[in-house]
């Protein structure tokens, strides 16, 4: 399938009943001009709502110049690109438990990771801007969240609004179920009460 951020746009502006279709994001139109507005922020709220697999990253982040607090050993630096941190790489495999981490601002005013593990590997979503790349079911998310933004700006009509929100929120449940279909994961690890039994 190939899609155009032109075509979300548009696909957004059916959902409200809006029967202008723009050419360019940029164009003199109030529907463009709209869009505009909302569309990267649409797409990145939508990137950070589900660890999506065309948009996961892993990456060996590196250290951050400012100290770590004495609750953690290391500080990392945020990734440029990070919509939303998932979790650490534990060294000892997939099956380990997971790795704490907390994100939080460094003296310096940049985003940093907190974590005890050494030479980090962390995965996370990326901030995706390739619509070559998204997947049937993030169009279809993505274009909603889009619709709900725009909505009261184009129809000044709350209802539609709400109703475009409730379709995001309905879609967020069912897409994500459809993206992880692709992968196969290890069962997951018995509770650590369970395994001290052995």
């Amino acid at each position: 399938m190939t899609i155009s951020s032109v075509q979300i746009a548009n696909m957004a502006l059916s959902h409200i009943g809006d029967n202008s279709t723009i050419e360019s994001l940029t164009e003199n139109s109030s529907q463009a001009k709209t869009v505009n507005l909302w569309f990267h922020f649409a797409r990145q709220l939508t990137l950070a709502a589900w660890d999506w697999s065309f948009a996961r990253k892993r990456e060996a982040i590196a250290e951050h110049d400012d100290d770590p607090p004495d609750e953690w050993t290391y500080r990392y630096q945020y990734p440029a690109d990070c919509i939303k941190a998932r979790f650490i790489e534990n060294p000892a495999g997939k099956l380990a438990d997971p790795v704490p981490f907390v994100v939080e601002y460094s003296a310096d005013g940049t985003k940093s990771i907190l974590t005890d593990i050494e030479d980090a590997i962390l995965i996370y979503t990326r901030d995706a801007t390739e619509p070559l790349l998204f997947t049937h079911f993030f169009i279809e998310v993505f274009s909603l969240v889009l619709a709900a933004k725009i909505a009261f700006a184009l129809t000044g009509r709350q209802k539609i609004k709400d109703d475009m929100d409730a379709r995001a929120m309905r879609m967020l449940i069912y897409a994500p179920a459809m993206d992880a279909s692709e992968q196969m994961e290890a069962p997951p690890r018995d509770a650590a009460h369970i395994r001290g039994r052995a």
